[in-house]
């Protein structure tokens, strides 16, 4: 059973996502300095991830319900 072009673009959009949550990434992003918009990094960084998943499955549906629609 293979995948459909669109649902191997909405599992690249969803590692994306994912990506940004793991240890390698919020270990770099773990610092008090530099302050964003009054935060701490990390806090700036998870938010931007929050808001990123957002935008990256709302990018997954739309590619997967275009290619199936073709």
């Amino acid at each position: 059973m293979g995948l459909t072009k669109g649902e191997r673009k909405s599992l690249i959009f969803m590692l994306i996502a994912i990506l940004g949550f793991m240890p390698p990434v919020t270990n770099w992003a773990n610092r008090i300095e530099p302050f964003v918009l009054g935060m701490p990094f990390l806090l700036f960084w998870q938010g931007l991830m929050i808001f990123g998943t957002f935008v990256c499955m709302a990018l997954a549906y739309f590619v997967t319900e275009g290619a199936d629609r073709k």
